[in-house]
């Protein structure tokens, strides 16, 4: 029978140290991927708010949640292929 990728990564894990079941940590990165794309949508809004404002000196802020939620969204967006 072939091996699987994760199959030589058994370390002990101690009681004490919770671990969420694969259908849990599904749910987190659907979430997470939400969050993200919410994350991009309303930081474009609110850039292209500011742009129509004047007011394109403090758009680093936006930009990070920008950077933020695209990092989420390929984060998670990898997880759940895989």
């Amino acid at each position: 029978m072939p091996k699987k990728v994760g199959d030589n990564m058994n370390f002990p894990i101690p009681g004490f140290v919770p671990v969420p079941s694969a259908e849990i940590m599904q749910t987190i990165s659907i979430v997470s991927l939400i969050v993200g794309v919410c994350f991009v949508g309303a930081g474009l809004l609110f850039l292209f708010l500011n742009k129509k404002k004047g007011k394109e000196k403090k758009a680093t802020a936006l930009w990070i949640f920008i950077g933020v939620g695209a990092l989420l969204i390929v984060n998670h967006g990898i997880q759940l292929l895989f």
